[in-house]
């Protein structure tokens, strides 16, 4: 049986054909900061359309191993193409397939990248871009400008009969938007504290969640919001009341923010 490699260089492949491998195109920085950019855009990337790269395996991207949106992007028919926000602070991402045409995959992708960041740059206070990321079998930037990390770090503020505790951990999560995403809590020593799963619309910051902890001790829904992007992840807080019991859950917080949040929600 002959087996067939499926990258690109230089060339289109066929469409719906399994890629392990992209060829790494140095390119700028391809971003839009509102429609306007966009025709701009387009014609930069048309000027590296010829330009064979650099191949690369995308076992050097997180975000192609741990992320299972960028593992299913990397099976879909062309054209396709990923927009990630800009600068990092608003490292949110999105992705399209299956266009006929390349300047239409461009383009829609990135307008449905700047309709995220319109409500992402309010909640932050700051001025976010998109940046067009990947297309087809090219890849724009570098795996540090593509960060995506499947385990968080997380704390466990438990408000019981037995008083009030902490718990260090991880959080593990896809970071997807869409319905019933997992959302599980292990301790540092890998024991599982809580089962959950949330709901996220792709332009909102909060949503709804439900988690299991402690066996079914502490049960129910819970609200969950998202405070800010980091390494291509969201950090924020869950909160489960369950009668006299309470469980907040605070996620993936970059170093600097954590002491003022937990400080917060022990006063709580």
């Amino acid at each position: 049986m002959i087996r067939f490699t499926c990258f690109l260089i230089g060339i289109l492949m066929l469409a719906g054909c399994r890629t392990n491998q992209l060829s790494y195109v140095p390119s700028g920085q391809l971003i839009a900061y509102n429609s306007a950019d966009l025709p701009s855009v387009e014609v930069q990337v048309m000027r590296y359309k010829s330009m064979r790269g650099q191949v690369l395996n995308v076992s050097q991207y997180p975000f192609f191993i741990e992320n299972s949106f960028g593992k299913d992007w990397l099976q879909k028919p062309k054209h396709r193409a990923i927009a990630i926000g800009y600068p990092p602070q608003c490292a949110t991402y999105n992705g399209r397939w299956h266009h006929s045409k390349m300047k239409a995959t461009i383009r829609r992708t990135l307008q449905d990248c700047l309709n995220r960041m319109a409500e992402l740059g309010r909640h932050l206070g700051k001025k976010c871009g998109c940046r067009l990321a990947a297309l087809d079998e090219r890849i724009f930037v570098k795996p540090d400008d593509l960060p995506f990390r499947k385990q968080l770090p997380a704390i466990a503020l438990v408000k019981d009969e037995k008083g009030r505790k902490e718990i260090l951990g991880y959080a593990l999560t896809t970071g997807r938007t869409g319905q019933k995403q997992p959302f599980n809590f292990y301790t540092q020593n890998d024991k599982k504290v809580c089962d959950g799963e949330y709901n996220l619309a792709s332009l909102s910051m909060k949503g709804k969640a439900h988690l299991d902890c402690f066996g079914g001790k502490i049960k129910g829904p819970a609200l969950f919001k998202v405070a800010g992007f980091r390494d291509g992840q969201a950090y924020g807080t869950a909160l489960v009341n369950a009668g006299d019991n309470q469980l907040i859950l605070v996620y993936g917080l970059p170093g600097d923010e954590f002491e003022k949040r937990r400080a917060e929600l022990l006063g709580q």
